[in-house]
């Protein structure tokens, strides 16, 4: 059974259809790109697999069950975590901070213990504390764990946004555009902290990515959205040798190229 199922998907807003008819299974412990041209649907999947948004047809079945039309808190809690293409954080709050309130999305000992100071509290503040610390050290983030996160460099502001994103405990870890707005350095780098999230954490990943560079080397399968469909679904190697492909990001087919 996939740790993640979708089944005839379709979303629309009003007229427009931007997913439609989309099959996708997602094995556990796998490592999988969603790419396609802009406006392709690729991050409104992303928002069905969240709750953002709840199928118009189809069905979105997670670890078993069915998580469709869900609110997004109670798919974190199901065990889906994400960063988004325009990153998201606490900016006022320190690095640290972020993570640690994350942490406690789903650990929450309640308002009563918090307000007393109980020892579970105490307890629970020293855990988070020590996560946060490593997942900091993960990221290669320990540095400026004190420091205000919107004072730090773009690439490190997406390290954050993916430490926070763990620190959900995620069974599936859903990456928006990691890439976005690196130099060649940091993508190198990135590629080799997504192999680490999936062999340490055993997280399985699913991102949508413009950096072909990154999917063809990072991802084990590939999903191809055109217009809010799928055209193709293979490996690297299939994807790159796909007439279908190469026409929907070139304007040409193979043949024609040759």
């Amino acid at each position: 059974m996939a740790l993640l199922e979708l089944t005839k998907v379709v979303k629309r807003f009003g007229g427009l259809t931007a997913v439609n008819d989309v099959n996708l299974a997602i094995e556990e412990g796998s490592l999988c790109g969603l790419i396609g041209p802009n406006g392709a649907g690729k991050t409104t999947v992303f928002n069905l697999l969240t709750g953002v948004y709840a199928p118009t047809e189809g069905d979105i079945r997670f670890n078993g069950t069915s998580i469709a039309g869900w609110k997004p808190y109670r798919i974190s809690r199901a065990g889906i975590g994400r960063t988004f293409q325009n990153i998201r954080l606490f900016g006022e709050l320190s690095v640290i901070d972020n993570v640690r309130t994350a942490l406690s999305v789903n650990d929450d000992p309640g308002i009563l213990h918090a307000f007393l100071r109980t020892p579970k509290w105490e307890q629970r503040e020293q855990s988070t504390v020590k996560e946060a610390e490593r997942l900091l050290e993960l990221l290669d983030l320990s540095d400026v764990a004190k420091e205000q996160s919107n004072s730090l460099p773009y690439g490190r502001q997406r390290r954050l946004e993916i430490a926070r994103a763990l620190a959900t405990r995620p069974k599936l870890l859903l990456l928006d555009e990691p890439a976005a707005g690196m130099n060649p350095q940091e993508s190198a780098d990135l590629m080799h902290l997504i192999r680490r999230l999936r062999d340490e954490f055993g997280v399985t990943i699913l991102l949508i990515e413009h950096d072909m560079n990154v999917v063809m080397q990072v991802c084990e399968q590939i999903t191809v959205l055109v217009y809010g469909q799928p055209i193709a679904s293979g490996t690297p190697a299939d994807i790159q040798a796909n007439p279908k492909v190469i026409e929907a990001y070139l304007g040409t087919t193979s043949e024609d190229a040759s």
